[in-house]
Parts: C-alpha cells; sequence; structure tokens
C-alpha cells in the first residue's frame, strides 16, 4: 500500500497539518551601534594584526569580515563570532604564526580584556528578542510518555514510527520534526491499538471514565431528566480532551467527538466502554494531541498564554503532557506568576517523571547516543556487547538525574567523588559493584565527572584505538563550548599515510600539525586529547599502550602545562563560565525546541551570570531558564509571503 490514507479522519487530519506548521524566524537586525574607546583602543590593533586577511576584500578568510564592527555594543550583539575571535587570541591561534609582525602580550592582553569586557556587560537597554518556535511535534519519547499519562497505555513507538531528525545536537527541535506521508499512516494505526487497549486498561477509569451508565455518582434529583449514554460520553471526553489538548477544549470540538462517538455506538451495539475507542481515536490523531501548537499573536512579540506555558515546562521537564495539577495552574491563570511558576517547576523537578530530562537530555547533550551504532573491535576489547555499551550510557543518565534530584552544583558534572556502576562497569573501572547500578564513593582522582566516565571516552575512540582528536574536539565542544571549525576538504588523513603509521602518535601528531590547513585546530585539540591517553578505547585506565608508556603530558596554546588527566581536568574545572555559559546554551535549546541563536547570547550569559551567584545550583539554573524572556514569550512570523 502506498502513502495514501482513506480514513476519512486521517484525510481531515492531514487538511489541518499542512494549516497548523509555522516557518523559520526571521532574525532581527542589530541595533545601531554607538561610538566607544573600541575605535581608538581596539580598532588601530585590528587594523595591524586582523584585517589584512579578515578585512573588507571581496573573500575575506573564514568568511569574517572585522572591519564592519564599530563599537562595543557591537561586540556584544555578535557574541558568538567574539567568543571565537576571543579564543583565537587567548590561545594564541590568532594572528597565524607565519603572520608578522607578531603582537606583543600587551598587545594581545589589551584587545582580550577589551572583548571579555564587552561580553560580560549586559546591556538591560538592548532589545529583547523571543525568536519563534514553529509547531512542534511530538517526537517518539514524547508521544510514548504522552501516551502513558493520557490513557495508561505504554505504547511503544520505536518499532513502527520513522527515527526523529536532529537539530542542534536534539531530537526535540520543531524545524526539523516533519511529518512525512508514512508518519501519518502510523498514527492512524497506532490510534486504533492505543484504543483498544486503553478502553480495557487498569486506569480506565481513572483516566477515561470518569462518568459513566451504571457508575458511582449522586442520585439524579427528583423531576431531572436522566442522563443519556450521549451525556456520560460529554463528562469523560470534556475532560479527556482538556488533558489530550493541554488546553480547554472547546464546545465545538467536544461536538465533532460526540459524533464520533454517535457512530461508535451504532458500531458496538450500544456498548458504552467499547463506543468510547472512535472518539479516543480521534483525539489520538487530531493535530492538537500531536502538535504542540501555540497561537499567533496579533503584534510582533507576546506572551505565552497559561496553557502553553504549561506545555512548554511539561515537555522541557517531562517530556509529556501536563499533569492535571499543572492544568489547573494555567486554567486558573496563576501559573503566569513568578512565585507560582517557580513553585510548579520545583515540584516538577522532584516528580519521578523528572527522570525523562535525565534520560533524553544527556545522551544527546554529551553526544553518547553514538555508542549504540559504534562496533569495537571485538579481538581487543570482547567485552564491548550492546549490554556494556547500554551500561555506560546508563552510568551518565543516573549521574544527571543525581545531580539533578539532589540539586548539586552544576560543576560537579566536571568532577566529583560519586558515580554509579553495576558489576560490569565496576570490573572495567577496577570497582567493586553489583548486579544492579548503585551510587558508590570515589577515592581514587582519575574518574569523576563526565571527562572521564567510559561512554563518553569510548564514543570519542576509534574501534581499535583511542582517538586524541576526537576526544579534543568533544572537549571543546560540550565543555568549553568553543568548537572547533570542520575540517577543510583537501585536509591529510593520517589513515591515508602509510609512512606515518609507523611513528610514535605523538610524532604522528606532529607531523599532521606541519600541515597549514591542519595547524590551527589541532594546536587546540591534539594536547587535551593526550592528557586522556591513559583511557583506552572503552574507558579502562592503562598505564602502557603496546607494551610503552603512555605518554599524556602535553601544553596547551595558552601555554598551561599538564601531565595526565589528574592535573588536565584540574585546568579544565577552572573553566567555569565556559563550561556554564555552554551548559546553559544546550539546556535552553532542549527547552526552547529551537536552536539558540546570536540574538539569545544576552539571555545566556544573564542567566549563567544569576546561576553563578547562586552557587550554581542545578535547580537555579532550571528556574532562570524557565523564567526567562525566550521561554515566556514568542515572536511573531515576520516572512512576507
Amino acid at each position: 500500500m502506498g502513502s495514501r490514507i482513506s480514513t476519512p479522519l486521517a484525510g481531515i487530519f492531514v487538511a489541518l497539518i499542512f494549516g497548523a506548521f509555522g516557518v523559520a524566524p526571521l532574525h532581527p537586525q542589530a541595533a545601531p551601534a554607538s561610538q566607544d574607546s573600541y575605535a581608538t583602543k581596539i580598532q588601530p590593533l585590528l587594523g595591524k594584526f586582523c584585517y589584512k586577511c579578515h578585512g573588507p576584500q571581496l573573500k575575506p578568510k573564514a568568511d569574517l569580515n572585522l572591519t564592519k564592527f564599530s563599537s562595543e555594543s557591537s561586540i556584544r550583539e555578535n557574541r558568538k563570532v567574539w567568543k571565537e575571535v576571543l579564543t583565537k587570541i587567548l590561545v594564541k591561534e590568532m594572528p597565524p604564526e607565519d603572520f608578522q609582525p607578531q603582537p606583543t602580550q600587551d598587545e594581545r592582553d589589551s584587545i582580550s580584556r577589551f572583548v571579555e569586557t564587552a561580553l560580560d556587560r549586559i546591556d538591560p537597554n538592548a532589545p529583547k528578542v523571543a525568536g519563534r518556535v514553529v509547531s512542534h511535534r511530538l517526537n517518539r519519547v514524547e508521544y510514548r510518555n504522552t501516551i502513558r499519562d493520557l490513557l495508561g497505555v505504554d505504547y511503544n513507538p520505536f518499532n513502527d514510527f520513522p527515527h526523529d531528525d536532529l537539530g542542534y545536537g536534539f531530537d526535540n527541535i520543531g524545524d526539523v520534526l516533519s511529518m512525512p506521508p508514512l508518519l501519518l499512516e502510523k498514527y492512524v494505526a497506532a490510534a486504533r491499538k492505543i484504543a483498544d487497549q486503553a478502553v480495557v486498561g487498569k486506569e480506565k477509569d481513572k483516566l477515561i471514565f470518569v462518568s459513566k451508565p451504571g457508575g458511582a455518582e449522586a442520585p439524579a434529583a427528583p423531576g431531572a431528566k436522566p442522563k443519556t449514554n450521549r451525556d456520560y460520553a460529554k463528562e469523560c471526553l470534556t475532560k479527556l480532551g482538556t488533558r489530550a489538548f493541554r488546553r480547554t477544549i472547546q464546545s465545538d470540538e467536544i461536538e465533532r467527538l460526540l459524533k464520533l462517538y454517535d457512530a461508535g455506538e451504532k458500531m458496538e451495539g450500544g456498548d458504552f466502554e467499547k463506543a468510547m475507542k472512535l472518539p479516543i481515536r480521534g483525539l489520538l490523531i487530531s493535530p492538537f494531541f500531536l502538535l504542540r501548537i501555540e497561537a499567533e499573536g496579533f503584534v510582533d512579540t507576546y506572551p505565552l498564554a497559561p496553557f502553553e506555558v504549561a506545555g512548554r515546562l511539561s515537555y522541557f521537564l517531562w517530556s509529556s503532557m501536563p499533569d492535571d495539577e499543572l492544568l489547573e495552574s494555567a486554567r486558573s491563570g496563576k501559573l503566569l506568576n513568578n512565585k507560582e511558576l517557580e513553585a510548579q517547576t520545583l515540584r516538577m523537578l522532584k516528580d519521578p517523571k523528572a527522570f525523562a530530562l535525565a534520560d533524553n537530555f544527556t545522551p544527546q547533550w554529551l553526544q553518547i547516543r553514538r555508542l549504540e551504532d559504534m562496533r569495537f573491535d571485538a579481538g581487543r576489547f570482547p567485552g564491548m556487547d550492546p549490554s556494556m555499551k547500554k551500561d555506560m550510557i546508563q552510568e551518565a543518565v543516573l549521574y544527571f538525574d543525581a545531580v539533578m534530584k539532589e540539586d548539586l552544583n552544576v560543576l560537579t558534572f566536571l568532577d566529583s567523588d560519586f558515580t554509579f556502576v553495576n558489576d560490569r562497569l565496576a570490573r572495567l573501572y577496577g570497582l567493586v559493584g553489583s548486579g544492579t547500578f548503585q551510587k558508590i564513593k570515589l577515592t581514587d582522582p582519575r574518574r569523576g565527572g563526565v571527562l572521564t566516565m567510559a561512554a563518553v571516552l569510548a564514543a570519542t575512540s576509534d574501534p581499535d584505538r583511542t582517538s586524541l582528536v576526537k576526544r579534543g574536539k568533544w572537549v571543546l565542544e560540550t565543555i568549553l563550548a568553543t568548537p572547533p571549525p570542520p575540517p577543510v576538504p583537501d585536509a591529510a588523513n593520517l589513515k591515508d599515510d602509510p609512512e606515518a603509521a609507523r611513528l610514535p602518535l605523538r610524532q604522528r601528531m606532529e607531523k599532521h600539525r606541519a600541515d597549514p590547513n591542519c595547524a590551527s585546530c589541532h594546536k587546540r585539540m591534539d594536547p587535551i586529547g593526550f592528557g586522556f591517553e591513559n583511557y583506552d578505547a572503552i574507558g579502562a585506565w592503562r598505564d602502557q599502550d603496546q607494551g610503552k608508556p603512555v605518554d599524556s603530558a602535553a601544553e596547551l596554546p595558552d601555554g598551561k602545562k599538564f601531565n595526565g588527566p589528574i592535573e588536565l581536568k584540574k585546568i579544565l574545572k577552572e573553566k567555569k563560565s565556559e563550561f556554564l555559559e555552554g551548559f546553559t546554551e544546550k539546556l535552553l535549546t532542549y527547552a526552547l525546541g529551537r536552536g539558540v541563536e546570536a540574538f539569545d547570547g544576552p539571555v545566556v550569559k544573564s542567566i549563567a551570570d544569576t546561576v553563578t551567584k547562586k552557587d550554581y545550583k542545578f535547580s537555579a539554573l532550571i528556574l532562570e531558564i524557565v523564567k526567562s524572556y525566550p521561554f515566556m514569550y514568542r515572536q511573531k512570523d515576520r516572512v512576507k509571503k
């Protein structure tokens, strides 16, 4: 059978879908720049050392023209660009070594201090930008959790529904959650299966049949008209529809569902519970169930309605629908009050359903989902089977959950004196464990935090050996939020060089860095990678590699030296602001379901500053994200048609 859907409901659904999707946001223009000391102190230095490559020429290097920036405020308005510029100056990557004249250390310090000050300052008068989030289709995890909480049915869509695409590293980004015809067919088929199970499930009377013929309820008043089956159906569908649509269901919507009930009653010979299967199926293929739709406003930027805030909050923390308490808070309007919003957020963080945040965010943030598809050399690593890979990922998830539930300092992700292991993982680490995962205290400083977790170390390795480049790149991206640019197309590949393969690792990498196309990025990545060389390709500790002592000493581009992972981790722990801003950006991306853009920079900075003042507490970070302007507001589509 092709992609056509004959079901009348599905046809209506398809028509509604096409009208429900929005379009991507149009980025606003930066505010006019004001003149300041940038022109007298910084522009002359940039003209001397930078404009030759990054000036107004036809094709500036890296497509970066620094002459278009004219003030301190223009730096703040382009935080992402200038954070990268600052990094390259601090690590002495720019200007390149072959450029003459080279800046003195005082000149480098002058530029870096000015840029750091500009980036640290938040302009209270700067225009706020909410950004636009398109209608968000429930991904497979959200669909499964919502069906569970709505109807009490554990339906697993992973074997039937197509994979959810990734955007900005996450699978809950509205822009990429498309609705192909195949998925529409799957929704129709799933709705039938789910409805059949729901009306006979253990929680049917609690979740669906809140009122039904012959049920326990107060007797009708004398002279009152007896309730019909349709009356009972209306009561059930009013509550169920409100929960399914995550807002108050409208009278015309209820009436359409009741028409389905009427048809179901005829089909099922008057059996009330079986007749309810058809309107339940109608709910499950409605765009108001499958999509998180936020109403379009009449002004450019506008606050979200209470039910929309409830939806954002519940899918951020639970990957599921709001519960009755949150819906009631939205219905009353109390949720828009800051104190109530904070109270609901903290309540939800303590709920067992908040494990979904750890389970879904952690593997994507740490980029360890790829581990599931990696195939390791069975001869070298016989224990690296699917169960071990699952255990490795689970350690990271449980660790995140502990930071969240115990409201620990978010810098705990960089280092700690505890982790979670079962017997298999304990043996890999040289520890003592049991059959199930347990929290254990660490006394060996070579372990602790995500940097030395087996999942991270294995996911950043090759199938048969470690990878300096992958591990260094991962730290730059995930921990320091300063990802290197992609390699140039004609960059040399060590795997294609048989002569280099015979050299010791350090000499191989030095040979690779001799290539001008590779030098600048590898200057940042390789030293970090060397710091983790004591861990083999699956994360086990080693003192020797191929019979020779492991050399894990290196020098970072800024001149800091270290010998081994303990000293490297100490250096990375000093990068508190870099880690916090990067982590905030990732959590905000996940919370909003859209990528964090340049105009979000001041929000990220403001959140990070507040969390720093609150001792880096995890709950403080969540609360600041939830109360932030882009979380509570929405921007109208301004694309001209």
